[in-house]
């Protein structure tokens, strides 16, 4: 990860931050962002968090959305063969860094930070099996197999990490 020299800090979204000005090259997030993010913050439906620089906090430099989620069954995942109920998770529906800070680390800090929230409400609020995420494509699976993932379908796109891998970190 470069060092960029920035004291970052991460935040909620809110309507001070500027959704207009984030540009991740990609039209879906981008909307995401600048349509949706905050009223699903408000509805409780997901929780959007920014990254941003703190001499200039209105610019995202990157964000991610989680909401608890459950799968089932539980047959792909290590030892919980013929669990009878859903498994708990977090699921990170989305993650997208500015395009002007690209290659300077912030989708990995972004990464970590929804890998510590998952340990922290595993450990605060209720249990989780982990962290699940769904890749839009092979690279974006690959990104996320480099921190530890693991492939949870058929189609490698969906993955998970374990909370304890969240709780280590």
């Amino acid at each position: 990860m470069t060092n960029t020299r920035k004291k970052i800090r991460k935040e909620i979204l809110t309507r001070s931050h500027d959704r207009a000005g984030f540009d991740c090259g990609q039209n879906a997030l981008n909307r995401f962002l600048q349509q949706q993010a905050r009223q699903a913050n408000d509805r409780h439906l997901s929780r959007t968090t920014v990254l941003v620089e703190i001499t200039r906090p209105t610019r995202i430099l990157a964000f991610y959305s989680t909401a608890p989620c459950e799968i089932s069954p539980a047959e792909t995942l290590p030892g919980l063969t013929g669990y009878p109920h859903p498994i708990p998770f977090l699921r990170m529906a989305r993650l997208a860094t500015d395009l002007s800070v690209r290659g300077q680390g912030f989708g990995e800090l972004a990464l970590v930070s929804a890998i510590e929230d998952a340990a922290r409400i595993h450990r605060e609020a209720t249990a989780l099996y982990g962290l699940l995420v769904d890749a839009k494509e092979d690279g974006a699976a690959a990104f996320y197999r480099h921190f530890g993932f693991h492939q949870m379908d058929d189609n490698g796109l969906t993955l998970y990490l374990p909370i304890r891998d969240c709780l280590a970190l």
